[in-house]
C-alpha cells in the first residue's frame, strides 16, 4: 500500500509539473499577443517571418521548462539505462519505425478531423501548417529543427523518464510519450507525436544517450517542415516525398513486426503496470490537472 501511495504521488507530481509547462505556454502566448497588438497600434507590425516565433518559443521552453524542472528536480532519479552506442541496425530500424508512426498517426488525425469537419461544417485547418506557411526559412530552421528537438528531448525524455523509470521501462516510455503527445496541444499532432515518442523513449531507454533522440527528432521535424513545405509547391517533388513516406511506413511496419519479440523492456524495482497501474499513472490529481489543461489547449486550437 505504501508503494502504491508513493507511486501515486510520483505520477501526480509529474502531471502537475508538466501542466505548469502548458499553463506557462498559455500565459506567454497571451502576453505576446497583447504585446504585438500594442506594437501594431503604434505602427510596428510583428510578423511570423521575423523573430516572433523563435523568441516566443525560446521563452516558452526556458520559462515553462524551467518551472517544470523546479517542480520535479528533487525527485529521485534512478539509473536510467545502460550506457552504450546505438548500432547501425537500431538507428535504421528506429528511423523507419518513426516514419511508420508519422504516417499512421497522420492518417488517424486526418480521419478524425475529417469527421469533426463533416459534423461541424467547418473546414479542417492544421494549426502547425498554418503557422509554418507564414514563417521564413531561417525561423523554421531555428525553431523546428534546432530548438524544439533539443528542449523537448531534454524535457520529455531526460528529465521525465529518469524520475519514473523505477516503475518499469513500460511505464516510463508510455507516460513520457503520452505527456509528449498531449503537450503538442492539438489533434493533428497528438497521434504521431505519441507514436514517435514511443520509439524515442525506447531508444533512450536502451542507449542512455539523449543525442540519438535529439538527432531523430531533428530529422523528423526537418522532413515535416522544410521538406513538406517544398513538396506542396512542386508536383514531382510531392510525388517523390509521398512515395518515400509510404515506402518508409511499409518498411517501418515490417521491421517492427519482425523485431517486436526482440524488444527488451525491463521491470522496475517498483513495477507499475496493468489496470491498477494505469489508474496509478493517470488517475491522480496532477495528471488529471494536466489532462484538463491539455483539453483546454485542444479546444482553443480547434476554435481558433
Amino acid at each position: 500500500m505504501d508503494d502504491r501511495r508513493e507511486a501515486w504521488k510520483t505520477f501526480s507530481r509529474i502531471g502537475g509539473g508538466y501542466a505548469m509547462f502548458l499553463l506557462v505556454t498559455f500565459a506567454l502566448q497571451i502576453q505576446m499577443s497583447i504585446l504585438t497588438g500594442m506594437l501594431f497600434h503604434f505602427g510596428i507590425d510583428i510578423t511570423f517571418k521575423d523573430w516572433y516565433v523563435p523568441v516566443s518559443s525560446l521563452a516558452v521552453y526556458c520559462l515553462g521548462g524551467g518551472l517544470t524542472y523546479l517542480v520535479v528536480k528533487d525527485m529521485p532519479v534512478f539509473q536510467i539505462m545502460e550506457r552504450k552506442k546505438a548500432g547501425g541496425k537500431m538507428l535504421i530500424t528506429g528511423f523507419f519505425i518513426c516514419i511508420s508512426a508519422l504516417f499512421f498517426g497522420n492518417l488517424i488525425s486526418f480521419g478524425l478531423m475529417s469527421m469533426v469537419s463533416a459534423i461541424s461544417g467547418k473546414p479542417m485547418v492544421n494549426p502547425l501548417s498554418a503557422v509554418l506557411e507564414n514563417m521564413s526559412d531561417w525561423s523554421i530552421f531555428i525553431t523546428m529543427v534546432i530548438m524544439a528537438p533539443v528542449f523537448e528531448e531534454i524535457l520529455y525524455r531526460k528529465v521525465l523518464m529518469g524520475r519514473i523509470r523505477q516503475y518499469g521501462d513500460k511505464a516510463a516510455i508510455l507516460v513520457s510519450s503520452f505527456v509528449f503527445g498531449l503537450s503538442h496541444g492539438n489533434f493533428y499532432q497528438f497521434f504521431y507525436a505519441f507514436g514517435i515518442g514511443l520509439v524515442f523513449g525506447y531508444i533512450y531507454i536502451r542507449t542512455g544517450k539523449i543525442r540519438y533522440t535529439i538527432l531523430f527528432h531533428m530529422v523528423i521535424n526537418f522532413m515535416g517542415s522544410f521538406v513538406a513545405l517544398r513538396a506542396v509547391n512542386s508536383l514531382w517533388f510531392s510525388a517523390l516525398y509521398s512515395w518515400f513516406i509510404l515506402g518508409g511506413a511499409v518498411a517501418g511496419t515490417v521491421l517492427f513486426i519482425t523485431n517486436r519479440k526482440k524488444l527488451r523492456l525491463e521491470p522496475g524495482i517498483r513495477e507499475v503496470w496493468g489496470w491498477d497501474g494505469f489508474r496509478v499513472m493517470f488517475l491522480n490529481l496532477g495528471m488529471v490537472m494536466f489532462f484538463l489543461v491539455s483539453a483546454a489547449a485542444f479546444l482553443i486550437s480547434e476554435i481558433s
